[in-house]
């Protein structure tokens, strides 16, 4: 039986973003999580980041194969552009709003506005 200590280390590690090139940072993968239903944008820093709302700590989409927990309190964090096509709850939006002078929510203009 793992260690306590050892097991929050893993369950940690997924909610640190591995590092990107900036190619990589400004690509819109298809299927991204700022265009799922289940993605909740920081409202405060607008820094692109956010949580999934089925998702919990300890998951990872971007693994192989991608681990899914849906059990516990910590919400998954996510980032607006991060590749959600293995994500099995993966929820498409119909309708996104880039226009930031018609979105009646602002908490969401940032986030969206970016995938236009």
């Amino acid at each position: 039986m793992p260690r306590k200590g050892a097991e929050w280390k893993d369950g940690a590690s997924s909610l640190i973003p591995k590092p990107k090139s900036m190619e990589e940072r400004e690509h819109i993968p298809d299927k991204a999580c700022g265009k799922c239903k289940n993605f909740g944008a920081r409202q405060y820093s607008q820094d692109g980041t956010g949580w999934c709302k089925v998702l919990k700590g300890g998951s990872d989409i971007e693994s192989a194969p991608p681990v899914f927990v849906t059990e516990g309190e910590a919400a998954y964090l996510a980032r607006w552009n991060m590749d959600a096509g293995k994500c099995k709850y993966y929820d498409e939006m119909e309708f996104v709003d880039h226009d930031a002078t018609e979105i009646a929510d602002p908490k969401y203009s940032r986030v969206y506005r970016q995938m236009k």
